[in-house]
C-alpha cells in the first residue's frame, strides 16, 4: 500500500467509526467495556495528578475526558477524523471540564509529538487497525518518557479464526480484520524495547458487547416493524447481524477471539 492509498484508507476508517452503524455496536466510547475498562487501564499504568497522558485514535474524546475526569491529569486527544474532533471538543465545552483535556487533528500512528515528552500514552480498541503497528509503537516508546507507561486494550484474533462474513464493514468496527492475538500484542510492545508490567484478559466485556447488542438489535427492529421512520442502517445488514453476533460469540467462548489489557513501560 502506497502512502495515498495508507491515507485514503485512514479517512475511510475515521468516517466508519463516526458512523450510525458503530454507535450502534460499539457505543460513544467505541470499545468494549466501557468508561470501566478505560479507568481500570489508568489504574493499571499507575497515572497520576501531575502527568501528560495521549490519548491515540480518541474518538469523540470520551475516554480521554473520563481519565482526565478520574485521575486529575492532563490529556492530549489525538484522532484522525475531523468530526470526531469537533465532537470531542463540543462535548469538552459542554462538560466544562476545564483545561485538562485537549484535542488535536492528526495521524495517531504517527503523531506529532516531542521524543521523551509526555508520561503515559494509551490507545484502546485502534492499534489493531494501524496499518504500521511496529512504526506506531516505536513511536510511543519514542514519546514516553523514560519510565513512562503505555496502556493498551485491544481485540484478539488467533490466526485463521475469522469467518468471511466478519472480514467485512462489521470486522472492521469490532476491529477484528487485522488484529493480532495475546502473543502477537506482547511481542510487539517487546520487539520495540518496552518493557511488558502487565496483561489481562478482558474479553468477558466482548461477550457483554455482543450480548447488549443483541438486545439493541431486536428493539431496533421492533420498532422497525411498527414505525414509517426510514432506517439509518441497511436492511441487509440488519438480517444477517444476529448469526454474526452469534459467530463472534462462539469465537470468544472458544478462545479464538477476546479482548486483553497491556500495560508495558519505557525503560528508564
Amino acid at each position: 500500500m502506497d502512502l495515498s492509498e495508507e491515507a485514503t484508507a485512514k479517512a475511510c476508517c475515521a468516517d466508519l467509526y463516526q458512523s450510525d452503524i458503530a454507535r450502534l455496536i460499539l457505543g460513544d466510547t467505541l470499545h468494549p467495556g466501557g468508561l470501566g475498562l478505560t479507568n481500570r487501564l489508568g489504574r493499571l499504568m499507575g497515572l497520576q495528578a501531575s502527568d501528560w497522558v495521549v490519548d491515540l485514535a480518541c474518538g469523540r474524546g470520551v475516554s480521554a475526558m473520563a481519565l482526565s475526569r478520574v485521575f486529575h491529569c492532563r490529556v492530549l486527544g489525538v484522532e484522525f477524523g475531523g468530526q470526531a474532533l469537533l465532537e470531542a471538543h463540543s462535548a469538552v465545552m459542554e462538560a466544562q471540564i476545564g483545561p485538562q483535556a485537549f484535542f488535536v487533528q492528526a495521524d495517531a500512528e504517527e503523531p506529532p509529538l516531542k521524543p521523551s515528552s509526555v508520561d503515559a500514552v494509551v490507545c484502546e480498541c485502534s492499534l489493531s487497525i494501524f496499518a504500521q503497528k511496529s512504526s506506531a509503537v516505536q513511536q510511543v516508546k519514542k514519546a514516553l518518557r523514560p519510565g513512562g507507561k503505555f496502556g493498551l486494550s485491544d481485540v484478539t484474533v488467533e490466526p485463521g479464526s475469522l469467518p468471511d462474513a466478519l472480514n467485512g464493514v462489521v470486522g472492521q468496527i469490532l476491529c477484528l480484520s487485522s488484529a493480532l492475538n495475546a502473543d502477537g500484542y506482547v511481542h510487539l510492545l517487546q520487539d520495540a524495547g518496552m518493557i511488558l508490567t502487565h496483561q489481562e484478559d478482558a474479553s468477558a466485556e466482548l461477550v457483554k458487547l455482543l450480548d447488549d447488542l443483541s438486545g439493541k438489535l431486536g428493539a431496533f427492529s421492533a420498532w422497525q416493524n411498527l414505525s414509517q421512520q426510514d432506517s439509518p442502517f441497511d436492511q441487509g445488514w440488519l438480517g444477517e447481524a444476529p448469526a454474526l453476533i452469534r459467530q463472534v460469540k462462539q469465537l470468544v467462548q472458544a478462545g479464538r477471539l477476546g479482548y486483553w489489557l497491556f500495560v508495558a513501560e519505557k525503560p528508564a
